[in-house]
């Protein structure tokens, strides 16, 4: 979302140095060019001879700072901001993009803050809103991160972006006939997008489209082998299309990497059983029920005992919840 907001930063600030303000000009157009470019090494190259010599322009800062959260350095991005916000405390942008890095680094709170500060001064400011619902969202306040995404459509913002990640709010609010229509100006406006793919994704497992859902994560996963919450919901999709034993090598992978989920286990006994093991079907029944029960969703709890019943009797397996 930076590459798209940071166009604006040079505008959005003015901060002139006691001396050399053409020079000074220069060399922040140039690194904001490279950035513009996606050449994130270069743009801190550039910056850093620049922030050594002007220590307290905001600007170069946050510039800065975005290029490092480009590259993932989120501390590094961090820490860049919080000078950027002590030299220029009323810099709209610092907050708004602080408020994305703080994010990443699970940070919620601060996020929130930020982003609250953000919009308190600029609230035309339709990206900060929309940075603001993906913090709702993350902490699960689906409510006030739909009434956010609403209100950076509502100022002017229109992306791909925008579109999967209410379609995915709408979803968890239960408005699946509007997060239908989320999805789908999402996919028009960019079918590459990465947001809109998942929030299809997502919703065809919900809305029972069984084969859609796995044409969307085969799709994100192909793109993105590494994300290991695409396999999980890949290999939903995959016991639902009659495919366990494909299922199994991701939530194999799934639970590698989070064996404290329940979700992982329950979804992998219903591709054991319906490949055939169950007494793997069975154990991961039983490791989904101790998981459930020490996170206090009992009523996941309770759901098992038929899928189970049905193993041991060996009768016919009830159908699949959904994920």
């Amino acid at each position: 979302m930076r590459f798209h907001a940071v166009l604006l930063s040079l505008a959005c600030f003015f901060v002139a140095s006691a001396t050399g303000v053409p020079a000074a000009e220069g060399a922040l157009a140039q690194a904001q060019q490279l950035f513009n470019a996606q050449k994130y090494r270069e743009t801190i190259a550039l910056l850093d001879p620049y922030i050594a010599a002007h220590p307290r322009d905001a600007r170069a800062l946050v510039l800065r700072g975005d290029a490092k959260a480009e590259l993932d350095d989120n501390q590094g991005a961090l820490a860049d901001y919080n000078v950027a916000i002590d030299a220029a405390p009323d810099y709209a942008y610092a907050y708004r993009t602080r408020c994305e890095t703080r994010l990443q680094l699970d940070d919620e709170d601060g996020a929130l803050s930020d982003c609250n500060a953000a919009i308190k001064l600029d609230p035309t400011d339709g990206r900060a809103f929309e940075d603001r619902a993906d913090v709702y969202f993350e902490v699960e306040a689906y409510r006030q991160s739909l009434a956010d995404y609403d209100s950076a459509e509502s100022l002017g913002v229109s992306s791909a972006y925008l579109y999967g990640a209410r379609c995915d709010a709408s979803r968890m609010n239960g408005l699946l006939d509007r997060a239908a229509a989320d999805c789908a100006k999402a996919l028009l406006l960019d079918p590459h997008k990465m947001t809109a793919v998942w929030a299809n994704g997502r919703l065809a497992l919900v809305t029972g489209r069984f084969s859609d859902a796995l044409k969307y994560w085969n799709d994100y996963v192909a793109r993105e082998p590494d994300s290991i919450n695409a396999r999980y919901w890949r290999a939903a999709a995959l016991d639902r299309t009659g495919n366990p034993k494909a299922a199994l090598d991701d939530l194999n992978a799934y639970i590698a990497k989070r064996p404290g989920d329940g979700d992982g286990f329950r979804e992998r006994a219903f591709a054991r059983a319906a490949s055939s093991d169950a007494a793997g079907a069975l154990a991961d029944l039983q490791q989904a029920a101790v998981l459930y029960r020490h996170d206090g969703t009992y009523d996941k709890v309770d759901g098992l005992d038929a899928f189970a019943k049905a193993i041991q009797a060996k009768t016919a397996l009830p159908p699949l919840p959904a994920p």
